[in-house]
């Protein structure tokens, strides 16, 4: 009955092509996690002691600045030039986490952490401390860890088959003897900006992509009162489905901002205070579709599609927040988890991954897992090889491998070591221009560590704001540090903040003007 409803819902977008219909009321279908009352201090919607009573978070995955830069000059009475941009400060260079791959960019936004500190590299990562799913704890230690739809009941329906499959979860040992899986919150080292909202009376909300992205609950792992997952991998691969899923996020927010639950139902603890939600279709259409030029001046006719639907949804949500009372109170921050690459579709090469593995085992080095995209990281069986695997992706010049860190050179680069962490990779590998390394073809992909890849959009929004271009390098990571601060909560409970020192965006408050 949900699929049937998100195809319907795609079946009217394409019929309307851009010409956009207006959100309903209640969410379509997705599984929302609901978190019972009672484990935090009783929730309020109101904090006294910030400049906002609400900070939202929205990220438009794989949008770069001179998307937005490019769609602006196009389009004069978007909702991008015309409210956002009029009272806000943009952040014209900001930059996504390295790597850039969606967990480690989803960490950076809500938790201030790198990964040295967070402990999240990627969706599919290699931890030497852990076991194998169904192991028990016994055998070789050492595991992958992936954190994607394949750990869903069922990938193939919208609510991700209602759970996570306990079976396919990696395993550890306690401290006191017994074996246990690792869920996706227990694998975070530091906590969220919603763990500190809770702690401190607020109802939390948030909404992505996999039902993995529960580990947004924190390591407390009830850090969210609500989270709405519904699974972008059942989802038809189609621009107009893809488009039907992002409304299921709208919908979703536009019932926070009435106090409901993502279903539409009354959450009698009221709107949440602290919240966000991420969209798929701009990050589709680069993957699916990719640019017309070699600039990323001209999209295709899919992603210009895309970014015409969310500057209209982006407009309705101010009107949401605005119906209900909360459009002066909020700071919007609005930008893109990561970027994508290649740009230039005529110049790419594309190489299967299994390559990258497969030159170093060819030299007698084992590894023990590769994850790449645009970018890449490796951990080995062995890590004193580290540098003779170094050399040989060096040294094979079919792979556009551009330059790599290995052993020592990861921890002088601020990365850890791989040495003292089980998590840390033993290389880490970055891409030439043009070249995307992954499981099967496409236009572009994200993970990797250039510009094409962290150079996103950030802007800081509210009505009052004075309008402002600010051209310093800021990180994503200070989207968190500024959320807790805007609703007056202390910095100091943000580990981000008290272990990196993650600061809140310049000139968003009045006092640090």
């Amino acid at each position: 009955m949900v699929n049937s409803l998100l195809l319907a819902g795609a079946a009217a977008l394409a019929a309307a092509q851009v010409d956009i219909p207006e959100i309903p009321g209640i969410t379509y279908g997705g599984y929302s996690y609901v978190n019972p009352s009672g484990q935090w201090i009783p929730p309020t919607t109101a904090y006294s002691k910030g400049e906002y009573k609400q900070a939202v978070m929205l990220s438009f995955d794989g949008m770069h600045q001179f998307d937005l830069m490019d769609y602006v000059a196009k389009y004069p009475n978007s909702t991008w030039a015309t409210i956002i941009l009029k009272n806000g400060i943009m952040y014209e260079n900001a930059r996504a986490s390295e790597p850039s791959d969606s967990f480690p960019a989803t960490t950076a936004l809500f938790c201030g952490a790198s990964p040295r500190v967070s402990g999240i590299w990627w969706d599919d990562v290699w931890d030497r401390a852990l076991y194998p799913a169904g192991s028990n704890c016994t055998g070789p230690i050492g595991s992958e860890a992936a954190w994607d739809e394949s750990n869903d009941l069922n990938s193939s329906l919208i609510d991700g088959g209602g759970a996570l499959n306990v079976s396919h979860l990696p395993m550890q040992l306690t401290a006191w003897g017994t074996c246990q899986p690792v869920y996706p919150h227990n694998y975070l080292r530091v906590n969220t900006v919603f763990e500190v909202g809770r702690a401190n009376g607020l109802v939390t909300a948030y909404a992505d992509k996999h039902l993995t992205y529960e580990f947004m609950n924190g390591p407390s792992g009830v850090g969210l009162s609500e989270i709405y997952t519904p699974e972008v991998a059942s989802v038809a691969n189609t621009i107009q489905a893809q488009l039907a899923w992002d409304d299921l996020h709208w919908s979703a927010l536009r019932n926070w901002t009435k106090g409901n639950f993502a279903n539409g139902t009354k959450n009698p603890d009221g709107p949440p205070s602290m919240y966000g939600a991420n969209f798929q279709a701009i990050t589709w259409a680069q993957t699916n579709a990719g640019y017309l030029d070699a600039l990323g001046a001209q999209p295709n006719k899919s992603l210009e599609m895309a970014l015409q639907y969310a500057d209209a949804r982006l407009g309705t949500f101010l009107g949401d927040l605005k119906a209900a009372g909360q459009l002066d109170s909020t700071l919007l921050l609005v930008g893109s988890k990561q970027g994508q690459g290649p740009i230039n579709a005529a110049n790419e090469t594309f190489i299967s991954d299994v390559h990258l593995t497969a030159s170093v085992e060819a030299a007698g080095i084992k590894v023990a897992q590769t994850t790449a995209d645009d970018g890449g990281i490796m951990w080995l069986v062995d890590q004193s090889q580290a540098q003779a695997a170094k050399a040989n992706l060096l040294a094979n010049t079919t792979l556009g491998v551009a330059y790599v860190l290995a052993g020592d050179e990861i921890q002088h680069a601020g990365f850890g070591s791989p040495w003292l962490d089980s998590r840390v990779p033993d290389l880490i590998i970055g891409a030439k221009v043009g070249y995307l390394w992954a499981s099967s073809p496409r236009f572009e992909d994200h993970g990797g560590y250039l510009p094409q890849d962290l150079n996103v959009p950030l802007i800081a929004y509210n009505p009052y704001l004075e309008p402002a271009n600010n051209s310093i390098f800021v990180s994503n990571r200070q989207v968190a540090s500024t959320m807790v601060k805007a609703l007056g909560l202390p910095l100091a409970q943000l580990d981000g903040y008290r272990i990196e020192g993650t600061p809140v965006l310049p000139g968003v408050f009045k006092w640090d003007n």
